[in-house]
């Protein structure tokens, strides 16, 4: 009786097993095939890695990693991942934590004692610059952009673009995605080493977890294989090259390159807690504030199933890392071409897959309808397609978008966009903030300032209004 018990519990677990497995496979040929009609649909580039339980069940590559030569793209092309470097920078820190030489409430001055800035020596702690919340703003403003990009190339490069702003807020106060914070955590990482950032990171993670072709970017050196970075800039939609808009060097805040495979063995070497203790990662992917970011990593949950991880984009640049949590998938999507050319498309899919229809893939392609609905019907017929949605848009999607159009220089369509948005999510003091630099830029200053206005109301703390309300007033 006992040995017919025994054989009924073999047969029944390697039922559920073969049921699992079965149900896997499924799941990875409808993204296999979905991801074939896709590449060709929205002319998706890059590449694509599907893991179960530490095995690979998927690794796929699309596109071209250099257009001019057709050259195409393997499943080991090295692609630019833009601001996933954050986590690489927030496992740092965590470590030098574990070693006893900071802890998450010491604020900048105890670590950087010469910081100019007596608000943020004196206030900001490390927590607030890992969860962005300190307030500070971003390297990427009128400096940058006017900088000879081959003179950026040093953590302190990068701060000196930023070092003199006044904060958004109070530290503390509120969310705000912050380049420049990572800029500093950067600075004390180097302060409390007396390494440079990119080689205490080549040492304590790269070279621990195996990440043979990761590096930080370097635009003016030769990588061996590494994909070559397009935009659409102008009407035509010829597709140009973006090397000269990034600085010289990757930084804290993000532009390492990295492959598939390589963060892959990042998502295992943190699972097996090869570069922090289990205690310290589940600090990292624990929702302290409820902004859905924790230390250096977003936290997303698709019908019940957290994931963590983290995206990147920037220009010629799109990627981001999902490790499920509950389903023991490890997810990697890297594109050498924007975000809204065939990327986020393909992330959004694989999402749906395999944790269902969500609020974000539901936003996403409302988003992306509405876009469509503007640019072949007009800014009337998408205003009336606004009003069924109930606010149900991605701001990230529709602001990527209006970018897109503005760095372009054709504002109307650019502002348009814009419009729609804070229609849509009129409580965004950000949103009201972006479509007032954009005015501003387009050369009407009267709709700046009532912008501007807009999003002091929302925000009263907004210092970047407050500033060129006092210069255009």
């Amino acid at each position: 009786m006992k040995k017919t018990l025994l054989y009924i519990s073999i047969i029944l677990l390697c039922s559920c097993r073969t049921g699992s497995e079965n149900q896997t496979a499924k799941k990875i040929k409808d993204i296999e095939d979905k991801l074939e009609t896709m590449s060709k649909q929205v002319g998706y580039s890059g590449t694509v890695l599907i893991a179960e339980s530490e095995e690979i069940v998927l690794e796929k590559a699309y596109g071209f990693a250099n257009l001019a030569h057709q050259v195409p793209n393997k499943i080991n092309t090295k692609f630019g991942i833009a601001s996933m470097g954050k986590m690489f920078t927030a496992v740092a820190i965590m470590q030098l934590m574990e070693q006893k030489k900071l802890n998450l409430q010491t604020r900048v001055g105890e670590l950087l004692p010469d910081y100019p800035n007596a608000t943020v020596k004196d206030s900001v702690t490390v927590e607030q610059l890992l969860v962005h919340t300190s307030g500070l703003t971003d390297f990427f403003n009128e400096k940058f952009e006017y900088r000879a990009k081959h003179t950026v190339r040093t953590i302190d490069d990068y701060f000196n673009l930023f070092k003199e702003d006044d904060l958004l807020f109070s530290p503390g106060s509120q969310f705000s995605y912050s380049n420049g914070g990572y800029i500093v955590l950067g600075m004390i990482i180097e302060n409390l080493t007396g390494e440079t950032y990119y080689d205490y990171v080549q040492k304590n993670i790269f070279d621990k977890a195996g990440m043979k072709n990761t590096g930080n970017y370097e635009t003016d050196k030769s990588i061996e294989n590494l994909a070559e970075g397009y935009i659409k800039k102008d009407v035509d939609g010829i597709w140009t090259t973006s090397t000269y808009m990034k600085g010289a060097r990757g930084s804290s805040a993000g532009g390492a390159y990295s492959t598939a495979g390589d963060l892959l063995k990042f998502a295992l070497a943190l699972k097996n807690h090869k570069l922090l203790t289990e205690e310290s990662l589940n600090l990292m992917i624990s929702d302290h504030n409820k902004h859905g970011y924790g230390y250096g990593f977003s936290l997303n949950e698709f019908n019940g199933i957290e994931v963590y991880g983290h995206n990147g984009g920037a220009h010629g640049v799109s990627g981001e890392l999902d490790i499920y949590r509950d389903m023991d998938y490890i997810v990697v999507t890297l594109s050498n071409k924007g975000a809204l050319d065939g990327w986020v498309d393909v992330r959004s899919m694989i999402r749906e897959v395999l944790a269902g229809s969500t609020e974000e893939t539901n936003r996403y392609l409302g988003s992306k309808e509405l876009i469509d609905i503007y640019e072949s019907e007009g800014f009337d017929a998408a205003m009336a397609k606004l009003k069924s949605m109930e606010g149900n848009i991605s701001d990230k999607y529709l602001m990527d978008a209006a970018n897109k159009y503005r760095e372009a220089k054709d504002y109307q369509k650019a502002i348009d966009l814009l419009e729609i948005l804070v229609t849509g999510i009129p409580d965004s003091w950000y949103c009201f903030s972006i479509l007032a630099d954009t005015y501003l830029e387009a050369g009407n200053k009267t709709k700046a300032i009532e912008n501007y206005h807009k999003s002091l109301e929302l925000d009263s703390n907004n210092q970047w209004a407050i500033e060129k309300l006092e210069t255009l007033e």
